[in-house]
């Protein structure tokens, strides 16, 4: 310590040499910033999870990775196989009834391309004489120029995923020990303390609360869902009832669409079925009401109010965070909105009245 009490020029040049360490890091998480907010959110959602399984757990890298192989994988596999059956039966629809109505318009072009006249069939397509060669490169250039771009975005998603993960990891097995590293340092100031410890619970409160009503949301949609399949005649409604409940809870997180982001398009997708094939008419409008009323409205009141009457912040203004976090700094502002909401919250309550007291008695 003697580096930082014999003169104050060594203490600006550490302050100097610090804040040069925090620009660099900063600099290099500015482009994966996203990973990291969606890693605390996962954190404080995940840690009393990861409570319970580090009790029967000896060895804290397995309790790490049981954890984040509860959370992660399942999530994953839910996204990628409904991606996968979206464009099974999207192909299916196509295939089946609506490709059918554009045929007759297409006839003239599939001739062409049979017969092999493609030059004819390039000018019916271009609405050109000429320029054949320049078209086919342009093509070729646009296509190449497209798989480039998706390449791209593969890369990027995979490595969001990874870093995701690895933030994930690190902070359910070294969380604890930041946090005392933290107090060491700052010689356990009871107000820094006091202020540190009220955000660290709150925000597990807001986060945790969140992933419960991923899942109790979930749960109830895939037994509405089923049951309606049960009960409505004229066949089956919805094909996946679980897959369609489990999207449904996930889409519980965004703010004020909620879960209309994924029944909304679905309802769409059994008009377009009801359109195309033999599939009763008053199936997509059942289905629409259903998810509407008894599936969103009526049980997200009750779920919502009791999750709601767990923390010291009100459910407003966390949905106030999730609104305006989106609107300000993208997809990741979703899990940094209420973050900040929480800092703010904690900081008018803990900090600011003794500031302004200090400032009055002077």
């Amino acid at each position: 310590m003697a580096a930082f009490a014999d003169r104050e020029d060594n203490r600006l040049l550490w302050v100097v040499v610090g804040a040069l360490i925090a620009v660099l890091i900063g600099f290099a998480l500015l482009t994966y910033v996203g990973s990291l907010v969606s890693a605390i959110f996962l954190y404080y959602a995940t840690r009393p999870i990861h409570r319970r399984i580090d009790r029967h757990v000896d060895h804290s890298d397995l309790a790490v990775t049981v954890t984040v192989f509860v959370v992660v994988l399942p999530m994953a596999f839910v996204a990628g196989y409904a991606l996968f059956l979206i464009a099974q039966e999207l192909d299916r629809v196509l295939s089946g009834g609506a490709l059918e109505a554009v045929r007759p318009y297409a006839q003239p072009y599939l001739r062409l391309a049979r017969a092999g006249q493609l030059q004819q069939l390039q000018e019916a397509i271009t609405g050109a004489s000429g320029g054949g060669g320049s078209t086919l490169r342009t093509v070729m250039e646009n296509a190449l120029g497209s798989v480039a771009s998706a390449a791209a975005i593969a890369f990027s998603f995979v490595a969001q995923v990874f870093l995701l993960t690895v933030f994930l990891f690190y902070l359910l097995r070294d969380g604890h020990s930041i946090r005392e590293w933290f107090y060491r340092s700052i010689d356990y100031d009871d107000r820094i303390v006091e202020f540190v410890d009220a955000v660290d619970e709150e925000l597990e409160i807001v986060f945790f609360n969140n992933l419960v009503l991923v899942v109790l949301t979930a749960i109830q949609a895939a037994v509405i869902y089923l049951a309606m399949n049960l009960l409505v005649p004229g066949g089956t409604i919805v094909g996946t009832p679980v897959l369609l409940g489990t999207l449904v809870g996930i889409g519980m997180i965004i703010p004020i669409v909620g879960m209309k982001i994924v029944y909304v398009p679905y309802a769409a997708y059994l008009a377009l079925v009801a359109a195309t094939t033999g599939t009763p008419t008053w199936h997509p409008i059942v289905f629409l009401a259903v998810s509407a009323v008894v599936v969103d409205t009526i049980p997200d009141i009750f779920i919502r109010t009791y999750l709601s009457a767990r923390g010291s912040l009100h459910m407003g203004l966390v949905l106030l965070g999730y609104v305006l976090g989106t609107m300000a700094f993208g997809w990741y502002g979703l899990f940094l909105g209420p973050i900040i909401v929480v800092v703010t919250y904690q900081f008018a309550h803990t900090v600011f009245p003794r500031l302004a007291t200090s400032y009055l008695e002077e």
